[in-house]
């Protein structure tokens, strides 16, 4: 979507003009959500045995991997192209190195190659890396059950999170570290560009405080809070400093605000959204935001794709590039029919598929290793 509007956005109403310049910030939410879902989902008040572990693995892998390689599948053709249009050793070699990065996942480790392919896929990058390590910090995370000391820990690791992008800041890093958060080009050193915005040791606190309201949304439930039926006195501050904090993104720092500065507000939302009350979390319960809320995976991951297609198709067909309101909104509908598509015959099949596969698998395992014990006493 950005394409389509990066050259009319300054043109725009500033305050429409910060909050699409900012809609890198669903990322740091979506970390965030993910801790929190994971936590809520997921008992982590004990350790984990192998097959709760490998069945945790195989859940996951069955639910992200079908659509990213759906992306992955869209943009294949464009890498090849360009591989062609200018074929040198050193090129094959480079996409070859590219292409396993990506299909396995681990993209966002290296800074050069996080945005390559399918852009947004440097998240779930992140993500693999994120459910690697819940397990673990879950379970420590999980330790703790009095709010204040909840709320200690997020406030420690918010500010364990800021540290390099204070760095980046105070420098400053030029072109990046002294660049608004609305700034059109905030990569003029990709490598510590990159580094700082997509490393996932260094986006990993989004998720451990996604953990941390977690625990707090069970011990709140396990209290019987008056909170319970009145998340609003959560969210509705949250969402009233949230557009505030990015309605000043015009004068805040770029790295500060990426990688983190709104996190608190964030887990204030969601928190406040997951204890109920109000409208807002009413409409959210609603069946078409649900399927919504559940093809938005889809979107994220397959926007990207849809723009290179529309824009090649224009191009073809009437040799310009898409761009201004109308098709911006045909973009958005073709976007949302088409990850809804994705999400039904795509992610629901092969998800349950890969699931079923991958457990039967280990439930023949385990029925092995436990005839070959009984035989071996």
């Amino acid at each position: 979507m950005e394409g389509y509007l990066g050259a009319s956005l300054p043109r725009l109403p500033e305050t429409l003009f910060c909050l699409l310049r900012t809609g890198y910030l669903a990322v740091g939410v979506f970390f965030v959500l993910s801790g929190f879902v994971l936590s809520y989902n997921y008992s982590l008040a004990h350790s984990w045995s192998y097959s709760e572990l490998v069945r945790f693995f195989v859940a996951r892998f069955a639910r992200i991997y079908p659509a990213y390689c759906a992306g992955l599948i869209l943009v294949a053709p464009f890498v090849g192209y360009s591989m062609v249009n200018a074929m040198s050793v050193a090129k094959v070699e480079k996409q070859t190195v590219l292409a396993v990065l990506n299909w396995t996942l681990l993209q966002s480790w290296i800074p050069q190659a996080a945005l390559s392919w399918n852009s947004p896929g440097w998240s779930l990058s992140n993500e693999a890396f994120f459910y690697c390590c819940f397990p673990f910090i879950g379970v420590a995370l999980w330790r703790m059950s009095h709010l204040r000391s909840l709320v200690v820990a997020g406030a420690l690791i918010w500010a364990a999170a800021l540290v390099l992008p204070l760095l980046a800041v105070g420098m400053p890093l030029s072109g990046f570290g002294n660049v608004p958060a609305t700034s059109l080009h905030p990569n003029a050193n990709p490598f510590w560009a990159n580094l700082l915005k997509f490393n996932p040791l260094l986006r990993i606190p989004d998720f451990c405080i996604g953990i941390v309201i977690g625990r707090a949304y069970h011990a709140l439930r396990g209290g019987n809070s008056g909170l319970l039926g009145r998340g609003y006195y959560l969210y509705a501050p949250g969402m009233v400093l949230e557009i505030l904090a990015i309605l000043r993104c015009n004068s805040l720092p770029y790295p500060l605000v990426h990688n983190g500065l709104l996190t608190p507000l964030h887990a204030l939302v969601i928190l406040g959204l997951a204890l109920g009350g109000g409208v807002p979390a009413r409409l959210l319960s609603i069946q078409p935001l649900i399927f919504l809320g559940n093809a938005s995976y889809s979107m994220y991951i397959l926007h990207s794709p849809a723009a290179q297609w529309m824009n090649l198709i224009s191009v073809r067909l009437f040799s310009t590039r898409l761009s201004g309101f109308v098709p911006t909104a045909l973009y958005v509908m073709v976007v949302v029919c088409l990850s809804a598509v994705v999400f039904k015959a795509v992610e629901e099949p092969c998800g349950r598929i890969l699931k079923n596969k991958l457990t039967l698998r280990l439930d023949v395992s385990r029925r092995r290793n436990r005839a070959a014990a009984l035989a071996a006493c």
